[in-house]
């Protein structure tokens, strides 16, 4: 699926002026039903618990990879089923609530991206959108996830992510 001039340009301003938010903090059992392969939209506890293993006093950068659903499914929210939204559409909306909240932890979006094509890699896995949103620490990721309001309006992305893939990185110094 290719991302729609609206999201498009919904990253692209949200790039540049404001910071995208990170994914919900909540429980899944994302694990895939057996001969299928295994879809991801939400952490588990124990991921969480690890991240607090890794150094907290440092910058992390969140790599996020997004495929979405072609309908979005908000369930029993009729006020938002009955709109007929595309899974991008919901992601459009989760963003724009919640990049507000990002820009108040010190979240900012440093690169945004469409794939085009893996060129190693499994080939099943492929994404609408890729990228990378910087915190000044764990501490700032962690008021993300955890803020009210913030959760209040992560349906939105449980609704509209058909997969995705969320990697903490520490900054690497290159070699000259």
């Amino acid at each position: 699926m290719k991302l729609s001039y609206t999201i498009s340009i919904a990253l692209i301003v949200a790039a540049a002026t404001a910071p995208a938010a990170g994914p919900a903090l909540a429980q899944s059992d994302d694990l895939g039903a057996e001969n299928e392969t295994a879809r991801y939209v939400n952490s588990t506890p124990e991921a969480y618990a690890a991240m607090q293993e890794l150094p907290v006093d440092e910058p992390i950068f969140m790599l996020n990879l997004i495929r979405f659903k072609d309908e979005a499914d908000y369930g029993e929210r009729n006020e938002f089923a009955s709109k007929g939204w595309t899974g991008e559409q919901a992601y459009a909306e989760y963003t724009r609530v919640s990049s507000p909240i990002a820009q108040r932890v010190g979240g900012r979006v440093t690169f945004a991206g469409l794939p085009q094509l893996t060129l190693i890699g499994p080939r099943d896995e492929q994404w609408d959108v890729a990228f990378i949103v910087s915190y000044p620490d764990l501490a700032s990721f962690l008021a993300l996830v955890t803020d009210p309001e913030y959760a209040e309006h992560a349906f939105h992305r449980k609704a509209a992510v058909a997969d995705s893939r969320l990697v903490r990185m520490a900054a690497f110094p290159m070699p000259q």
